[in-house]
């Protein structure tokens, strides 16, 4: 039955000509993505479209707010995805699986397809991977010092430390929820009031703060953008990297690696294509190559992948990309907007 479905899928999105998926930025990402598409259905155009998830979803409300409906699919992280449902803007994407090799459980990590709401099932994780809450200067650090949480606290890093920033949606706010639910309201308030006394910078640029730390400017950078730490250390940065505390370990995150369907699609066999190839091997191999992170898919190769990005059986890691735990709480809220607020 699912042959005909697929085939009758084929089809219809070959009539539609072209499928729009917004996505994150990037001429690598864009490239690969669009030439392994082109190479498996030539007669369909991918339009990719790169950019911040956060503008991005602004631009789909204010289209859909005027009646425009543009976008047929769109990759991002789950805090986005989320304000995407708020206001309507996501199908429900387990019904759009159609290969058995997607849908099938035993071919994905856990044994299970993955959703930042199990209930609803509008967002579907395909990559995940631990976030290393640290990086640091190699010439200036020995990481035994600061391989546990309340080490970061010591005297003699004061003024010394830059924080990525942790109000907006990304890793350093994902972090920051992971301290909140790990050391509780009150020793989490305590931390943050501390840590951000140590800082001497707070920057949201996310490659010119690991550049500042390999540059030896400050001693290290807690909440790194794990999927920048590779690109850099490509262009001959080096720096190191502590993959978890000792005392905590880490969270899970899934950076820009959620999917969905956006309802009212208006190429939605195109869209139902593109998600089930990019779902298979093939699709989830060129991501994975491309960014350089793990897929949840267990049959995609892992030797490009740094150690400290691979999951670990039995590590001590929180999951951040769950909807229940996406949201700060009004106590957290208020204390990040009194020590980060612009």
């Amino acid at each position: 039955m699912w042959k005909q479905q697929w085939d009758k899928t084929v089809v219809a999105a070959k009539n539609e000509h072209k499928v729009v998926v917004f996505g994150p930025a990037g001429e690598l990402i864009r490239n690969a993505l669009v030439a392994a598409f082109r190479k498996s259905f030539p007669d369909i155009t991918l339009e990719y479209v790169g950019g911040r998830a956060v503008e991005q979803a602004t631009r789909i409300k204010a289209e859909r707010d005027g009646g425009v409906f543009s976008v047929d699919v769109f990759i991002g992280g789950s805090v986005t995805m989320m304000e995407l449902g708020t206001f309507g803007a996501l199908e429900r994407i387990e019904p759009a699986l159609i290969l058995p090799e997607v849908k099938e459980p035993r071919n994905w990590r856990d044994g299970r397809l993955e959703f930042t709401n199990p209930e609803t099932r509008y967002t579907l994780v395909f990559s995940s991977q631990p976030n290393p809450p640290v990086v640091y200067d190699l010439k200036q650090v020995d990481g035994n010092d600061i391989d546990e949480l309340y080490e970061l606290l010591h005297t003699k890093w004061k003024g010394k430390i830059v924080l990525n920033d942790p109000l907006p949606a990304g890793a350093a706010g994902s972090l920051f929820r992971w301290l909140w639910r790990t050391l509780g309201p009150d020793k989490a308030s305590d931390y943050f009031r501390k840590i951000r006394a140590q800082a001497g910078a707070v920057d949201r640029d996310q490659r010119r703060q690991i550049e500042w730390v390999a540059q030896g400017k400050y001693r290290w950078l807690l909440g790194p953008n794990s999927g920048m730490l590779h690109q850099l250390a490509q262009r001959g940065l080096r720096f190191g990297v502590l993959p978890q505390f000792k005392d905590y370990g880490t969270h899970i995150g899934t950076g820009a690696s959620c999917i969905a369907l956006v309802n009212h699609a208006p190429h939605r066999n195109a869209a139902l294509l593109f998600i089930n190839w990019f779902l298979n091997r093939e699709g989830q191999t060129t991501w994975s190559k491309t960014v350089i992170l793990q897929t949840r898919r267990l049959d995609v190769p892992l030797d490009h992948i740094p150690p400290y990005l691979l999951v670990k059986p039995g590590g001590n890691y929180w999951i951040s990309y769950y909807e229940k735990d996406a949201i700060r709480s009004v106590q957290e809220e208020a204390i990040i907007k009194e020590l980060f607020g612009r």
